[in-house]
């Protein structure tokens, strides 16, 4: 890993910053469910997210494109009738998983010490609850 050369420029400058790189790239409430949600699936329709996640079309599709600008998802157009268009993980997306996994991991035990609900469906994408394809179709449906 190469470092900076403390010589060069000795005011620190917030935007050059990892940890702000990682909050600019990552705080969206959306982002780490997408992104688990592909790697879960392999490659995800748009149309797969709009079911699982009480997210708008509209917020949603900024989504996708940040994730795709940050080289973390891979957009792949169909040439078909209709057009079908599939998400997948780039290396780096997939390289996060261990990351999200422990945060998952860590979030998890300190609900269930603190007694709070936990999703259902976050619970069958991180092994923590069988897979039921029923509700993974359409968690929303009673």
């Amino acid at each position: 890993m190469e470092k900076s050369n403390p010589g060069k420029n000795n005011l620190y400058n917030f935007e050059n910053d990892p940890y702000n790189y990682v909050i600019n790239t990552f705080c969206n409430r959306w982002k780490f469910c997408i992104i688990r949600g592909i790697y879960f699936d392999g490659a995800t329709r748009f149309n797969r997210f709009t079911k699982q996640l009480p997210i708008s079309e509209k917020v949603l599709t900024m989504t996708l494109k940040e994730l795709e600008t940050d080289g973390l998802i891979e957009r792949t157009v169909y040439p078909e009738v209709p057009v079908r268009v599939e998400y997948t993980l780039t290396d780096a997306g997939r390289s996060l998983m261990p990351l999200l996994d422990m945060m998952y991991d860590w979030g998890w035990k300190r609900m269930k010490e603190l007694g709070l609900e936990i999703d259902p469906l976050g619970e069958m994408w991180h092994g923590y609850r069988e897979k039921d394809e029923a509700f993974m179709k359409n968690p929303f449906k009673k």
